[in-house]
């Protein structure tokens, strides 16, 4: 049974949502592709980097992973999957690898985009984002994994601040060792 989300944050997480497909139908434009949403996606840069040159020469949509977005933040899982398609664009746009410290410069970027929109750094919207990706950054170099349950994290982030919410994230993966 999936707990019910807190008003305020459905709300913000709508329009979080709203403004990543607006996003990635606004990079689909620029770049003259879209996407297509595949279980065998591109997950190094090398291979991005390949799929990515292909889409542009041929117009042919980018794989993007399918998998992986029953907890999600968002209203739906859509607005995730417009997500990875606009950071695996501005992966290869920017020149950034799959390694940490690369996510970390693109989250910022995301972020900063996010701002560039109108959203204050700290607004429900910006936390909302924020945990999303360098919070899962975060995760991925402290635990060596993405968070169980994305819904559960990003809320935790911002329900009990982000250093908490990634610490219970963190500790909640004893409860999920076998899994491993």
């Amino acid at each position: 049974m999936t707990k019910q989300i807190n008003p305020r944050i459905a709300t913000a997480s709508a329009e979080l949502g709203e403004f990543i497909k607006e996003q990635a139908a606004l990079t689909a434009e620029q770049v003259g592709f879209a996407y297509e949403l595949r279980p065998d996606a591109p997950s190094d840069y090398p291979t991005l980097l390949r799929a990515y040159l292909h889409s542009a020469t041929t117009g042919k949509p980018l794989s993007i992973l399918s998998e992986n977005s029953e907890s999600v933040i968002y209203p739906d899982p859509a607005a995730n999957f417009a997500l990875r398609f606009w950071h695996d664009i501005n992966h290869v746009r920017q020149g950034l690898s799959f390694n940490l410290i690369d996510e970390l410069e693109l989250n910022l970027w995301h972020l900063g985009e996010l701002e560039a929109a109108g959203y204050k750094r700290g607004s429900l919207v910006w936390r909302l984002l924020h945990a999303d990706l360098v919070g899962s950054g975060y995760v991925q170099a402290l635990g060596r994994r993405f968070p169980h349950d994305q819904r559960r994290f990003i809320t935790n982030c911002v329900q009990m601040g982000f250093d908490r919410g990634l610490l219970a994230e963190l500790r909640h993966a004893d409860e999920h060792r076998e899994e491993w």
